[in-house]
């Protein structure tokens, strides 16, 4: 074999595998774009979840509590920036209070011990432009420089030895033998073979492509992807100090997504987002529809005050990988090593949107013990 282990895909989970997997195997990372991250994992709010939302006992609630705690670990360790900021989950009206309480109860039930409730006395303390009669506190929620942190997963997996083919796009998954035959486009426009004993596909948006490549039916499975976009806006620099936390509304039931909330970057700066909107198509676009404003503009005047329509303006978008149809019930992350499917040494990281940056050491972790 050429490789022990070749990953598909160097978002910050593909990158956190490799980080892991190189310790004690040759290992292959392989990635279309030139760099690390350029797709889900640089478009995103940067945020480190609290494991607060997810149904008990998923992958998502499972994962995120100790990926929290690995991840503050690791930057520390590896000089990452990162911040313990805090988030606020508000509530409005009666109806949204009510939903608060089964908030907190959900993330008692995950394991989430440092959540607080908090009186209007406190939110108007602590935040007093917000519009809420009630607040959940957050403090293990935090920022993070998702660049510098795939920056260092992946000079800690060069460290371990292992390769990285950027530019290089996956033609053909092969089973051969006790392993696998991969033929992979070259820059160039030539294709090369290489052999592999254990495949992580850990490819992001073309999860799914990838799983069917390697010869899975994906609607017997329910390894489907549906894209869903998010939109962001920047909030002028002239209002940053509106909040000092993380601002969160009441999240949608069904989980799609958690609201247009308030982030705070690195350097003080705010941003709203994002909202969910499906796509209904394969194509990557991440265009900012202008009619948006007026939406985000009303979302975030909902819960906080001082905000006029001319303070926000378009930021980026990003999209998630979602395996939840539009209208659909909940779903959780696939992590699957894929031995009973008749592909033994193949994981399968289907689905992974939020929190997968929070659980990405947690995930890898994870992967490690199936193969």
């Amino acid at each position: 074999m050429d490789f022990d282990v070749v990953i598909i895909g160097a978002g910050v989970v593909g990158l956190a595998v490799a980080s892991k997997l190189s310790e004690n195997r040759r290992t292959l990372v392989i990635e279309r774009h030139n760099s690390f991250g350029r797709e889900i994992s640089s478009r995103n709010s940067e945020v480190i979840h609290a494991g607060i939302y997810y149904p008990t006992g998923s992958l998502k609630a499972r994962l995120c509590l100790p990926g929290k705690y690995k991840l503050y670990e690791w930057c520390i360790r590896k000089q990452v920036p990162f911040r313990r900021i805090g988030k606020y989950i508000v509530a409005v009206n009666q109806e949204e209070e009510a939903e608060l309480e089964r908030i907190y109860n959900q993330a008692k039930e995950n394991g989430v011990e440092d959540i607080e409730k908090i009186t209007t006395a406190q939110i108007n303390a602590e935040e007093p432009n917000l519009r809420a009669i009630a607040a959940l506190w957050s403090p293990s929620t935090g920022i993070i420089d998702t660049h510098h942190l795939m920056k260092s997963l992946q000079e800690q997996a060069e460290l371990n030895g292992a390769d990285f083919a950027w530019k290089h796009n996956l033609l053909s998954i092969e089973k051969q033998g006790s392993g696998y035959c991969l033929e992979i486009a070259c820059p160039d426009d030539s294709a090369i073979k290489i052999s592999t004993q254990i495949i992580i596909n850990s490819a992001g948006l073309d999860s799914d492509t990838v799983a069917a490549m390697a010869g899975l039916d994906l609607d017997l499975y329910g390894y489907r992807l549906h894209y869903c976009r998010g939109h962001y806006y920047r909030i002028t620099s002239g209002k940053k100090d509106l909040v000092h936390h993380l601002i969160y509304p009441c999240p949608q039931k069904s989980l799609s997504g958690l609201g247009i909330h308030i982030t705070i970057d690195l350097n003080g700066e705010l941003k709203l987002g994002p909202d969910t909107q499906y796509l209904g198509t394969r194509i990557q676009d991440y265009s900012i529809p202008e009619i948006l404003k007026e939406k985000f503009f009303k979302a975030a005047s909902r819960y906080l005050k001082g905000l006029e329509p001319d303070d926000i303006f378009p930021d980026q978008a990003g999209i998630r990988p979602k395996l939840q149809s539009e209208g659909g019930v909940f779903r959780d992350y696939i992590i699957s090593e894929e031995s009973e499917k008749g592909l033994p040494g193949f994981v399968n990281l289907i689905g992974i949107e939020s929190p997968g940056l929070t659980s990405c050491l947690e995930i890898a972790d994870m992967v490690e013990s199936l193969i």
